[in-house]
């Protein structure tokens, strides 16, 4: 398998909006498709998942070595996305160079 890497660019005017409604709270925004790809190849957004508890996590706050398989076995279910650190510094450097 051939290592592609990721460079960092500025998000696009459709994934812009896409971070900003994440930002605003809206788990599961109405644009998606290639938008909601490239913000999680990015880095900018994470999975959110329920516990069977109860509680919202985000995927970086699940037990460090559980695949996706491993996660549905234990329980969780995703209910949406949510915007990380490098997604709210990206939608600052955009909104601030307009």
């Amino acid at each position: 398998m051939t290592y592609m890497p990721v460079f960092d660019r500025p998000p696009t005017p459709r994934e812009l909006a896409y971070l900003e409604a994440l930002a605003s709270g809206d788990m599961r925004p109405a644009i998606s498709g290639q938008a909601g790809h490239m913000c999680r190849k990015f880095g900018w957004c994470e999975v959110i998942y329920r516990s069977p508890a109860g509680e919202e996590l985000p995927r970086s706050a699940l037990p460090l070595g559980m695949d996706s398989i491993a996660i549905v076995r234990a329980g969780y279910r995703a209910i949406g996305y949510v915007i990380t650190q490098k997604g709210k510094s990206a939608l600052e450097r955009a909104v601030s160079a307009e």
